[in-house]
């Protein structure tokens, strides 16, 4: 997938353009974190119908609330980490080596 950013110069950059950077990296967390919130939601609500509405009707919905939930949240999960990565190629590899993640890794 080619994103249109991809077209710009890393090197080029000014301070606005790594300040939408640092903006677009925070969308995508408040994203991932909607997705997590909707999830826990939807699993909740499963486990309310399944525990206190019995074998019926209410726990076959409260079995699928709960499938769906835990889906949405894993769909949430592999978009955040692929937006992440998209994000990451734009920083030069100097900074790459330098980023938090790396550092944990004991990559330098």
């Amino acid at each position: 997938m080619q994103l249109p950013y991809f077209r710009f110069d890393p090197h080029s950059f000014i301070l606005r353009d790594w300040l939408a950077l640092d903006r677009t990296v925070l969308a995508n967390e408040r994203t991932f974190l909607a997705y997590t919130r909707t999830a826990l939601t939807l699993v909740l609500a499963g486990l309310t119908f399944i525990r206190f509405f019995g074998p019926d009707f209410w726990a076959i919905l409260g079995y699928a609330a709960l499938t769906v939930g835990v889906a949405l949240w894993l769909l949430g999960l592999k978009r955040y980490r692929t937006m992440l990565e998209h994000y990451r190629a734009l920083l030069p590899e100097e900074e790459r080596a330098l980023s938090p993640e790396s550092q944990r890794q004991g990559i330098s």
